[in-house]
């Protein structure tokens, strides 16, 4: 058994110091999210939500352990109630201590037994959207199984039209998941590996990356803040981050090594999986220009037209099948295109105005993080990477969604990636890493378990 380990020993350290930081970094973290997302749906199986929607006080109950959501109007003889779980399959309200089922809307004990409650105008369907893929029945995963996740299955399974809004997810994801499909049997399970597998790479590109910047402990220390940041879980579910992040960072590999075609290719597909891929260009045109003569090399040309075609390819599915042709501009989801600084104010406004929620408060102070970074780094790396996230921020806030300032701003930060190592640089000391590491894995904790259990957060 000695001989046994120190042979693993010895082949493990034979395997690349990037590979061996991004699988442990990897494993960790879905170690992590399995134990938390237990810890929810054994302690908490219940998402029991009283708020104020479309003018009805609801009562939205989601059941975790089987995906049954339901929807009542809180209001009971005049009299407003405020509901918490009470078990699996039942509430009990504040007000009077009634015991009601859940599946039925019944008190079944206490001062109003035998009462039913109404049915809200909101469907389940509005609050916990599925957008008609079924729930995956494992418990395991079937929480990771949340809003954006199910755009991309639904355009899987059905393709585009199916549902109001759906053409404003480019179309590369849904196509990966559809092709393997078959393969896995599901397309949830398809999108899972597919998120994963290109997490684990992104994960070994950016230790790479950061390592080559500087000083091994910075660019260690940047690794770690990006793992612990608190919306790295949106790695693991299916959603597109990860796989643009995968692309973004193999074009920047192709762009260094004057690999024009394979940049060209990168960026063709971080268009199709992200709008974000336009900010890629900014870089190619920069490090061509390095490489002379600038635009007399066929190569040139041919990275520049197999990149613009994906953007290109993006517009023309989008103008024969939305009525909004602009990305930034999505009148299903009250989104419309404003100038960069406009969305920002928008945002402070919102936070002024007392209406804001801590999430939009989030998403603002994250917003503002990265704008400093991008500041206060401008010197500290190579100019390509810092017009990466110029152009990025500056296409993020260009899309002003009027129920939301700043929406998902927490999430999109992800593909931000140059910032975190300027973060590693002003955050070297012992108490700014403390504060930064702690502070993300509270916020990583919360954000997520709020995601497992139907909350917005991005």
């Amino acid at each position: 058994m000695p001989k046994l380990k120190t042979t693993l020993l010895q082949s493990w350290q034979k395997v690349n110091e990037a590979w061996r930081y991004a699988i442990v970094a990897f494993i960790l973290l879905r170690l992590l999210y399995t134990l938390w997302s237990w810890a929810i749906f054994t302690f908490q199986p219940l998402a029991v939500q009283n708020f104020e929607f479309a003018g009805e006080p609801i009562l939205s109950i989601f059941n975790l352990k089987d995906s049954q959501a339901y929807t009542y109007l809180r209001e009971v003889n005049g009299e407003i109630l405020t509901f918490t779980p009470a078990g699996t399959e039942h509430l009990t309200d504040r007000e009077t201590g009634s015991v009601w089922d859940i599946s039925t809307g019944m008190a079944i004990q206490g001062k109003y037994k035998g009462t039913v409650l109404r049915p809200s105008k909101t469907p389940p369907s509005r609050l916990f959207p599925y957008h008609g893929v079924a729930p995956y029945p494992g418990i395991w995963l079937s929480v990771w199984q949340r809003f954006d996740a199910n755009w991309y299955i639904s355009i899987a399974e059905n393709g585009y039209g199916q549902i109001p809004g759906d053409i404003h997810f480019p179309p590369l994801f849904p196509l990966l998941i559809r092709t393997l499909q078959p393969v896995f049997g599901s397309s949830f399970l398809a999108g899972l590996f597919l998120s994963h597998l290109a997490a684990l790479f992104a994960l070994k590109f950016l230790y790479e990356l950061f390592l080559g910047w500087g000083e091994p402990n910075t660019g260690r220390r940047a690794f770690l803040f990006f793992v612990v940041y608190p919306a790295v879980f949106f790695l693991f579910s299916a959603y597109s981050e990860p796989l643009f992040l995968a692309a973004a960072l193999l074009a920047f590999k192709a762009m260094h090594k004057r690999s024009w075609h394979w940049a060209g290719f990168w960026i063709f597909c971080a268009f199709l999986i992200r709008l974000q891929g336009v900010a890629l260009l900014a870089p190619m045109l920069f490090l061509m220009r390095q490489d002379r003569p600038f635009l007399r090399r066929l190569s040139h040309w041919a990275g520049l037209l197999v990149a613009a075609s994906g953007g290109l390819l993006y517009l023309y599915l989008r103008s024969i099948s939305a009525k909004d042709t602009l990305p930034l501009v999505e009148t299903d989801l009250h989104a419309r295109l404003v100038f960069p600084w406009q969305s920002y104010a928008y945002a402070v406004h919102a936070l002024f105005s007392g209406s804001a929620a801590f999430i939009d408060f989030l998403n603002w102070a994250i917003t503002t993080l990265f704008l400093i970074l991008l500041v206060a780094g401008w010197k500290k790396i190579p100019l390509e990477y810092n017009l990466f996230t110029a152009v990025s921020l500056a296409i993020l806030l260009s899309r002003m969604v009027e129920t939301q300032p700043l929406v998902s701003m927490s999430r999109y930060a992800l593909t931000l990636f140059p910032s975190f190592y300027i973060l590693s640089v002003t955050g070297k000391g012992p108490l700014s890493r403390r504060v930064i590491i702690y502070l993300s894995i509270l916020l990583n904790l919360y954000l997520s378990g709020q995601f497992f259990l139907w909350g917005w957060v991005a």
